[in-house]
């Protein structure tokens, strides 16, 4: 199935939201089988034709993963994200795991990302406040194809740059510091002790191929040369392609679908063979996927009276 973005303007820029079951956002299916559906309305009918059994026993009926495109041409907030224990107590929510993928940099690119060293509770509120928090970030200029993990915690912010965010499917974040605006809310006290002081370590891709293999989604980098055959529907997943050079096609044994640069395809985990194409002489796609998990304790028990 493919989907209709559904883009919003922000104070920085403007976000699409490529593939995201979030309530206030709820892709529409416009090309395959359920085609003018609604990705929630799928979700509470196929369940686990859709998203396979690890996905629904972690998340539920909702879709466990967000795809969005963030073209920033300002500066974000400086903000973190929650776990999934703590967005459970706290807010009866998912938390948030992250991979940003470079897709294109602007002159003042830079990616804001935790502390250049350890840092105490007290310097960092004076820093928010006297409006010098700059000077204690990690911050690095990316390069296009680059990929960066944003962990629970981690202070972040971006500048003068697109990325692609493949993430836990919530939006649930807190906003520390906003360079001098006054406009938003801020919520440094309440997430004050979720934030992570220790100084910034990059996590390195596992390999050039995979780039993020976390409990919440796996996601590889395929360079596409030739005809890939696969068959998603024996490992028990749902799969997502999103095309980011070049232009692809996925073809069943029924229908053909194209991807183009930006564009992404999702299959269901029922789908057993099909084949995915460059058009031309090669293409990159960010494959997605979600793996077994040991436990399955997102999705809490019912509580018996």
């Amino acid at each position: 199935m493919k989907f209709l973005p559904e883009g919003q303007e922000m104070p920085w820029g403007h976000v699409d939201y490529l593939l995201a079951d979030l309530g206030f956002v709820d892709s529409v299916a416009v090309e395959g089988w359920l085609k003018g559906n609604t990705l929630s309305d799928i979700m509470q009918t196929y369940l686990e034709r859709v998203v396979g059994e690890t996905a629904f026993d972690w998340y539920g009926t909702q879709f466990p993963v967000l795809v969005k495109k963030l073209d920033i041409k300002g500066r974000t907030s400086l903000h973190i994200t929650p776990d999934d224990e703590t967005a459970e107590q706290r807010y009866d929510a998912f938390g948030k795991t992250a991979l940003w993928y470079v897709t294109e940099v602007g002159p003042e690119a830079r990616l804001y990302l935790g502390f250049k060293r350890p840092v105490g509770a007290e310097e960092f509120f004076r820093a928010c406040a006297d409006g010098s928090v700059e000077d204690l970030l990690y911050s690095v200029k990316p390069r296009v194809g680059e990929s960066y993990l944003i962990t629970p915690g981690l202070v972040h912010a971006a500048k003068d740059v697109t990325l692609l965010e493949i993430a836990e499917s919530s939006e649930l974040w807190f906003r520390l510091h906003d360079w001098g605006s006054t406009d938003r809310e801020m919520h440094l006290e309440e997430a004050f002790d979720l934030i992570n002081f220790d100084q910034y370590h990059r996590t390195a891709a596992p390999s050039r191929e995979l780039l993020a293999a976390e409990d919440q989604f796996t996601v590889g980098q395929i360079h596409l040369k030739s005809p890939l055959e696969s068959h998603a529907g024996i490992e028990e997943t749902f799969l997502i392609y999103i095309c980011v050079g070049g232009e692809a096609t996925l073809k069943t044994k029924e229908d053909k679908f194209t991807i183009k640069a930006g564009e992404l395809i999702l299959v269901p985990a029922e789908l057993s063979e099909f084949t995915l194409a460059p058009v031309g002489d090669a293409a990159v796609v960010l494959e997605v996927r979600m793996d077994p998990r040991a436990d399955n304790d997102i999705v809490s028990e019912p509580v018996e009276e």
